[in-house]
């Protein structure tokens, strides 16, 4: 196939706050082995320097609109492109470099595919190389396993044809930040898809990544949830995995708000260790219990020594109190 008879692939890249990763991001795309790339980023209204960024490279096009979250920012961005297949990363994130010939050789293997899987690495701040992600090559039941757990793992690791995100209407804000998760999940009900096990991306793990946010990851899950609830009802193998699935979440995204509890209790945050707990009783509940005990363990210690440490200051306060009222 010469390449102008090669199908054009778009790539978008919402950007919020995120220029010092963002040249990373759009020269892993402008480096593809695959020739025929169109590249979109979308400023999400960024106050820092994202526009400068994206101007030093001419075949790249920003697009900018004023804040509206990176849902809206990855249906801007898909309007915005041509293409006949679709990929989106995050600012923060990077494509391997064979990522998009590996996509469409795996569509080229199962053409009945409406969107295709690849494999992901996680790569720290610095971009240095962290592990990868255990992600089976699944041959079916993608939407029944998907509801069991995100197996795909990001949807930095997926290419869509176009038809696919134009069916769908794109992705739902209301599920921010789990839009992604909830779009695979309706693209995964209403289009056969395929596995392979080429790594496709970096996935960068940091401080300010939105995974960490327990509470608002527990909040957004719940209503994913709570969306497939009824398309699952009157199947029982699919009724289990919802249950399988709603339980997988509700202990993993907890696990991550005892820490984020810890963390609060820490630094002295006793409001925001409040909300964490109020959000752990009102989304986990019981199982809070099958949670490892470490986590727990951890964030009883932080609070005996919160409150430990208040006990003191109150006692000092007292002893120069009741001294004054001696002399």
């Amino acid at each position: 196939m010469s390449e102008r008879d090669a199908p054009l692939v778009s790539v978008v890249i919402p950007c919020y706050n995120l220029a010092h990763f963002l040249r990373e991001a759009i020269e892993s795309v402008l480096t593809q082995t695959y020739p025929r790339v169109e590249l979109v980023v979308v400023d999400d209204g960024s106050p820092d320097n994202t526009p400068d960024v994206v101007a030093d490279y001419p075949s790249a096009r920003c697009v900018r609109q004023g804040n509206r979250g990176v849902a809206e920012a990855r249906n801007t961005g898909f309007r915005a492109t041509k293409g006949e297949f679709v990929l989106f990363i995050d600012a923060d994130d990077r494509l391997t470099p064979n990522a998009i010939q590996a996509h469409l050789r795996c569509f080229l293997e199962h053409p009945e595919a409406g969107f295709v899987v690849g494999g992901i690495e996680h790569i720290s701040g610095d971009g240095t190389y962290r592990g990868a992600p255990h992600s089976p090559v699944l041959k079916a039941d993608h939407y029944k396993h998907l509801r069991e757990a995100n197996h795909i793992a990001n949807t930095i690791a997926v290419m869509f044809r176009r038809s696919v995100l134009e069916k769908l209407g794109g992705f739902k804000g209301y599920f921010s930040p789990a839009e992604d998760y909830e779009f695979l999940l309706r693209a995964a009900r209403a289009f056969p898809s395929a596995h392979h096990s080429t790594v496709v991306a970096q996935y960068r793990r940091h401080t300010t990544n939105t995974s960490r946010k327990g509470v608002i990851m527990l909040q957004a899950m719940r209503r994913v949830m709570r969306s497939q609830r009824e398309l699952v009802a009157g199947n029982p193998s699919l009724e289990a995995a919802w249950r399988k699935g709603d339980n997988y979440w509700r202990e993993f995204f907890g696990g991550v708000t005892v820490k984020e509890t810890y963390a609060h209790l820490r630094r002295g945050d006793v409001w925001s260790a409040a909300r964490a707990v109020g959000a752990l009783l009102v989304h986990v509940r019981s199982r809070l219990l099958v949670l490892p005990w470490k986590y727990r363990a951890r964030s009883l210690a932080a609070v005996r020594q919160r409150f430990s440490g208040i006990d003191k200051i109150r006692a000092k306060r007292l002893g120069r109190s009741t001294a004054s009222h001696e002399i």
